[in-house]
């Protein structure tokens, strides 16, 4: 059963309002899930695992718990290069909610895939947690290609391009909000899948941060 964990420092508080929340998402309805934006180095050292793929399949199914029937949604990625932690050859996600039947749990703030996707995902804890990825959708970055230039490069869930790794740290806006950002952020200004994974190495030598306080 996914405990409500987060692999990124919470505040009291806001596990509280997790742990309660948690309890109502076994119930076929529509709860929010509000989390602390990570720096890029409290990025990198909160991951067991960071690795690169595609997304090549999608399900969802029904499971039992002591607080009732839930579900969840399992994402399958075939892997093309692991960053951190243990390689393989795919890795599946295991995430709160999803679509059974007639019976859907949608959890808003939980990142939704599809297949053919091309990721880079920052996760820990996998399949003991609501959801792996390290503070929700700061923890998957979308690799698309400028038609122009056919370069490789990196943006945010939503789909904002990354023109730098300090703006992991902001929150991730709405979708309207994003459209306009990714409007004004060409995806020549974007970092480079190249560069952006140059960055996570880089991190990956340097200490540990601390955990930031609420």
């Amino acid at each position: 059963m996914p405990r409500p964990v987060s692999p990124f420092p919470l505040s009291p508080s806001l596990l509280l309002l997790l742990s309660f929340t948690f309890t109502l998402l076994l119930t076929p309805a529509v709860h929010a899930l509000s989390v602390i934006a990570p720096t890029f180095p409290q990025l990198v050292a909160a991951s067991d695992t960071i690795a690169r793929g595609t997304v090549t399949a999608i399900r969802s199914e029904e499971f039992d718990s002591s607080q009732g029937r839930g579900v969840r949604t399992l994402v399958t990625l075939r892997l093309e290069r692991t960053l951190k932690g243990t390689p393989a050859e795919t890795v599946t996600l295991t995430l709160l909610g999803g679509t059974v039947g007639k019976r859907t749990l949608h959890v808003v703030g939980l990142p939704s895939f599809t297949v053919g996707q091309r990721q880079i995902v920052f996760f820990a804890n996998n399949g003991s947690v609501l959801c792996p990825l390290v503070a929700a959708g700061h923890g998957r970055y979308h690799v698309l290609t400028d038609p122009a230039t056919q370069r490789d490069y990196v943006t945010r869930d939503n789909l904002a391009p990354l023109a730098s790794t300090d703006e992991i740290a902001l929150p991730l806006a709405t979708p309207a909000v994003a459209t306009i950002t990714a409007r004004l952020t060409a995806p020549a200004d974007a970092l480079t899948l190249a560069a952006f994974e140059t960055q996570i190495t880089a991190a990956l030598d340097s200490p540990a941060p601390a955990a930031r306080l609420p």
